[in-house]
C-alpha cells in the first residue's frame, strides 16, 4: 500500500472512530426511535443499523426531505394558509430573511418553519423573483408561509451548491465592455447557456463603444446574432445606443449580469436617474472592476419593465449541466445533433461527427466551438 493511500485509510480509520463516539453521546430518544424501527420491522433490517451514521449524515438526509417537500409544495400546492396571507414578490434578499413587495408597500420577511430549517444549510432557497404568499405582522414585519412555483431560473454553481441568482424574470442582459475590462467572449458563451438552460431569453449588451478603435468588437460579437441572440451596442458615457438598450427592456423582466466594471448600474442611472446605484471607477493598473454593487436587488423601471442589478463577478460556473446535455445549449448545433455516425456523439474527438463536419464548411463559428470544447471539459 502506497504512502497516500496507507494517509487516507488512516484518516478514514479517525473519522470512523469519530462518528462512533458521536452516536455513543447521541439522545436517548434516536436510539429509542431505532429500537422501535427494529422491533417493528423483524431481524431482517438489523444489517443497516449495524453501519454508524454521523451527525452530518443526517443533517443532510433532513436537507434532502425538506428540499423534495418545498419542490413538492411549489409543484402542488396543498394546506391551509393564515387568515390575511398576502401575495408578494421579493425585491430583495438581506441577511435572514427578505424584502417582499406587494401592492406598492415593502415588508422585511422571515421564514417560516422547514423553510427556515431548509435556509441555514442551502444557498438561495428564495431569491429575487419569487412569487411569495406571507402573513403581514406588526411593525412592518412578516412570515413567509409558502413559495410558489419558479417559471425561470438563473443559477450558478458556488462552492459546490446552487447559488440561485434570480428567478421569474423574462431575459437575461449579459453585459460586457470593449475594454476596461476587457471584452470576454467566453464569459459570454456560460451565461448563454446558464439561461437556456433556465429557460430565459438573453440579450448581449455591449458597452463603452467610445473606446472602440475599429469595428473589431463588432465583428466579434456578429456570431452571436448570425444564431439568433440581439446584440445591442452602446456607451453610457456618450448616450450612443441608449434607447435602444430602453426597446430591450421596455415591458419585460430582465437580469443584468456581467464583470464588475461593464458598466451595468451606470447604464441604469443614465436610464433611470432616480436610482442613484453606486459606481465605481475600474482600476487603471488592474483593468478591472470593483464591487460596488453588493446585493441583488430588483428594481422598478419608469418606462415600463423590472431590472434585477446584480453584482459583478468574474467567474460563471455553471450548474446542473450534463456534458451531454451542452450541445442543446448551443443553437448552432441544432441542426446537425442526431446525424452523427455514433449514438451519443460529444462533438470532440468521435470519427465522421456531423457538427465537426460542419465545423470545417465554415458553417459554425470556430470560436464558439472552441467554447463549448472548454465547457465540456470543465463539466467533466
Amino acid at each position: 500500500m502506497g504512502k497516500g493511500k496507507r494517509k487516507k485509510a488512516k484518516e478514514s480509520r479517525r473519522k470512523l472512530r469519530r462518528a462512533r463516539k458521536t452516536a455513543e453521546r447521541g439522545p436517548a430518544r434516536e436510539k429509542r426511535w431505532e429500537q422501535q424501527y427494529r422491533e417493528g420491522a423483524g431481524e431482517d433490517i438489523h444489517a443497516p443499523f449495524e453501519r454508524i451514521v454521523s451527525r452530518r449524515d443526517r443533517r443532510r438526509r433532513e436537507i434532502d426531505m425538506a428540499r423534495e417537500m418545498l419542490h413538492e409544495q411549489q409543484l402542488e400546492p396543498a394546506g391551509e394558509l393564515p387568515p390575511g396571507t398576502v401575495e408578494g414578490v421579493i425585491v430583495e434578499v438581506v441577511p435572514g430573511g427578505c424584502i417582499v413587495e406587494a401592492e406598492g408597500e415593502k415588508t422585511r420577511c422571515v421564514l417560516r418553519g422547514m423553510l427556515k430549517s431548509l435556509e441555514t444549510q442551502e444557498r438561495n432557497v428564495i431569491a429575487v423573483g419569487d412569487k411569495v404568499l406571507f402573513l403581514p405582522l406588526e411593525e412592518g414585519a412578516g412570515v413567509i408561509e409558502r413559495i410558489m412555483r419558479r417559471n425561470t431560473i438563473l443559477s450558478r454553481k458556488y462552492m459546490q451548491r446552487e447559488h440561485v441568482v434570480a428567478v421569474n424574470v423574462d431575459q437575461l442582459v449579459v453585459v460586457a465592455s470593449v475594454d476596461a475590462p476587457p471584452l470576454r467572449t467566453r464569459l459570454i458563451d456560460r451565461y448563454l447557456v446558464a439561461a437556456e438552460n433556465g429557460g430565459l431569453d438573453a440579450v448581449i449588451l455591449l458597452n463603452k463603444m467610445d473606446l472602440a478603435p475599429d469595428d473589431a468588437p463588432r465583428r466579434a460579437l456578429h456570431v452571436y446574432s448570425d444564431i439568433g441572440y440581439e446584440v445591442v451596442f452602446c456607451s453610457a458615457e456618450t448616450g450612443e445606443g441608449l434607447e435602444d438598450v430602453k426597446t430591450a427592456l421596455t415591458g419585460k423582466s430582465s437580469i443584468f449580469a456581467g464583470q464588475s466594471g461593464t458598466g451595468k448600474s451606470t447604464i441604469l442611472n443614465v436610464l433611470q436617474p432616480g436610482l442613484k446605484l453606486r459606481v465605481a471607477e475600474v482600476s487603471k493598473t488592474t483593468r478591472k472592476g470593483a464591487h460596488t454593487t453588493t446585493s441583488v436587488t430588483l428594481l422598478s423601471l419608469d418606462f415600463g419593465g423590472y431590472v434585477v442589478d446584480t453584482p459583478g463577478i468574474r467567474e460563471f460556473a455553471l450548474w446542473d449541466i450534463a456534458p451531454a446535455d451542452l450541445p442543446y445549449f448551443f443553437p448552432e448545433f441544432e441542426e446537425y445533433i442526431g446525424q452523427c455516425s455514433f449514438r451519443g456523439c460529444s462533438h470532440t474527438h468521435e470519427p465522421r461527427c456531423r457538427v465537426k463536419q460542419a465545423l470545417e464548411e465554415g458553417k459554425i463559428n470556430a470560436d464558439r466551438y472552441d467554447s463549448y470544447r472548454r465547457l465540456v471539459e470543465s463539466l467533466r
